[in-house]
């Protein structure tokens, strides 16, 4: 009797996925059908088998293979797009190429701009994100011409999260809070764009929580997860609980920070989560064991994240912590094998985002810096072969630490005094002589008109018309102006960018940004010689009063023009106001 029904509950499952797989066919096959119905209904048929990649691509087949019938490239655009969005990475990335290029010549409200965000975000999933900051540019080109304001949000929105992968957190911080104000507004308008509120709420709130402001992080996340609750949101849900779980470990609420953590967990089972959220779900269960003391559960979880980041491929600035504690852990053990395994593994890591993104590491305040990691690996490793010569290879580091130390402290003390000799040079030069902007005694202007057509291929009206133009721009300090590009300043001259780049080129002798550049160098120069109110400004406000839009360009501009660095230069600006008020004061 047990046999008859086994039998017959086989009989019944193979009956089953016989009627589901004949529907599937008759779903797929019939697409003759399906490109006779409006492009709205294939698009809302797409939308609703999202989840199930096989009959969502048979839409977006159906929708491409309408819209080239009936040759409309907007739809063909959107049909692509479609295919992109259920496609695996190489494919997708050749779909979104297809739109950019037929779009290339067309002015078009909505593409290639979608296809170039779209790009940004399949090369930041696998952790490229040079090539997507790159896409991100294009993008946010595309958006600027067209006026297109949700693409340029969106732009802003994803430049945020790669400078949270990283490591930005405070430039990310400034670009999520414009993003959660807008979708916020946009919500309340329109109901479709509810979902991308929640998700820069999860965003904003992830990032205080970078930044080590755990009350507003907490704010933002509770607010995503009341909305995500309310709309029913599976993905972003996750992702808010996993935000909920890191404040309450940093806090050092370690049991409300693992009751996210295995709600999470449990909801991953029926709803799949970002490889984000998951291997960092895993990443602050084993910190949080490994800071109880419960070892026997917290390398399981921190070995997981190991596997999962090099599988995938997938790493970010706090997947160093896994490693650092499990060679802590390994260490205590005194299990060297392990140790030197896992220190080969951060080490690996670390070049991995060193060549993703030059500055990454300045951003990560790690225990085992790579000269570290490579000098405890070998010393493991001669301890364990010849442990004899143990005090020799003690003498030879402190006696190379001592060298580079003195090297460094010869190296830092004639850099100095070159500093000073530049400061004095600086601060020599006259007041007429530093209202001389740095274009000027390039060449003869008066000479050379009649020769522009032939050296440069522009006429000498056009020429001259510039060169007054760029004569008016510098007593008028308009090059003070933010965001300044060669395509902006031509259309105030009305001339166009090549013959105004021309131009600079051949008579001030540099490129458009050196030109600009060395007139708001000058000109800081003599404001912080002669404007006591200047000098109080911070050199993040100086660059700005300027036109830089970062200190960091600010100061490499400042270092490149003067040889010094603008914090050196105000420092010994205001040595020189004191000496000069005790010489007073003496008198």
């Amino acid at each position: 009797m047990k046999k008859i029904k086994i039998i017959f509950v086989i009989i019944l499952s193979l009956f089953g996925l016989h009627n589901m797989y004949s529907q599937n066919e008759s779903i797929l096959v019939d697409i003759n059908t399906m490109i006779k119905k409006e492009y709205d209904e294939l698009s809302q048929m797409y939308q609703d088998n999202i989840k199930d990649t096989v009959i969502s691509h048979f839409y977006a087949k159906a929708f491409l293979l309408k819209a080239k019938k009936e040759k409309k490239t907007s739809d063909i655009s959107e049909g692509y797009y479609m295919l992109a969005k259920t496609s695996h990475h190489d494919k997708a990335l050749l779909y979104l190429d297809t739109i950019i290029e037929i779009n290339k010549n067309i002015n078009d409200f909505v593409y290639p701009a979608k296809a170039h965000l779209l790009k940004a975000q399949k090369f930041g999933i696998k952790s490229e994100y040079k090539k997507a900051i790159d896409q991100l540019t294009k993008a946010n080109e595309y958006a600027n011409e067209n006026k297109n304001i949700d693409q340029k949000f969106s732009t802003k929105y994803y430049i945020a999260i790669l400078k949270n992968e990283m490591g930005e957190y405070e430039e990310s911080l400034k670009l999520l809070k414009a993003t959660t104000k807008y979708y916020k507004g946009k919500s309340k308008e329109y109901p479709s764009f509810q979902n991308r509120y929640i998700r820069s709420l999860f965003s904003y709130g992830n990032t205080f929580n970078l930044n080590k402001k755990y009350d507003s992080a907490y704010y933002y996340t509770k607010k995503g997860i009341q909305l995500s609750l309310q709309s029913k949101d599976s993905i972003q849900y996750g992702s808010l609980l996993l935000s909920s779980a890191v404040i309450h470990y940093q806090k050092k609420e370690y049991q409300s920070s693992l009751d996210s953590l295995y709600k999470l967990k449990k909801i991953s089972k029926n709803h799949s989560q970002s490889k984000g959220t998951l291997i960092r779900s895993d990443l602050y269960l084993g910190k949080i064991y490994f800071a109880q003391n419960k070892f026997s559960k917290a390398i399981p979880y921190l070995k997981s994240v190991d596997s999962i980041a090099f599988s995938k491929k997938y790493f970010f600035p706090s997947v160093t912590d896994t490693y650092e504690l499990l060679i802590r852990y390994f260490k205590e053990q005194k299990n060297t094998k392990e140790q030197i395994y896992y220190i080969d593994r951060l080490l690996t890591v670390d070049s991995i985002m060193d060549n993703n993104y030059k500055y990454i590491s300045k951003q990560i305040n790690r225990q085992y810096s790579t000269p570290n990691l490579i000098l405890e690996k070998q010393t493991i490793i001669n301890s364990l072969q010849k442990r004899n010569t143990f005090k020799i290879i003690v003498v030879i580091i402190l006696s190379l630490f001592l060298l580079i130390l003195f090297l460094v402290l010869i190296r830092n003390i004639k850099k100095k005094k070159i500093y000073e000799k530049r400061f004095q040079e600086l601060l020599n030069v006259s007041t007429k002589d530093t209202k001389k902007t740095p274009v000027e005694n390039q060449k003869n202007i008066n000479n050379t008109p009649a020769e522009s057509l032939d050296t440069i291929g522009i006429s000498d009206i056009i020429v001259n018309d510039i060169l007054k133009n760029l004569d008016l721009f510098e007593k008028n300090k308009d090059f003070l102006t933010h965001d300044l590009t060669v395509s902006i300043v031509s259309k105030k001259f009305k001339t166009n960018s090549k013959y105004l780049s021309k131009v600079i080129n051949f008579y001030k002798n540099k490129s458009f940004s050196n030109y600009i550049n060395e007139l708001r160098i000058n000109y800081v120069v003599k404001e912080l010689k002669t404007n006591t109110k200047f000098r109080k400004y911070t050199i993040k406000a100086i660059a700005n009063e300027i036109g830089f839009n970062t200190t960091e360009a600010f100061s490499k501009s400042f270092y490149k023009i003067t040889g010094i660095y603008p914090s050196f230069f105000l420092k010994q600006l205001d040595k020189q106001v004191k000496h000069q008020k005790l010489e007073q004061q003496l008198q």
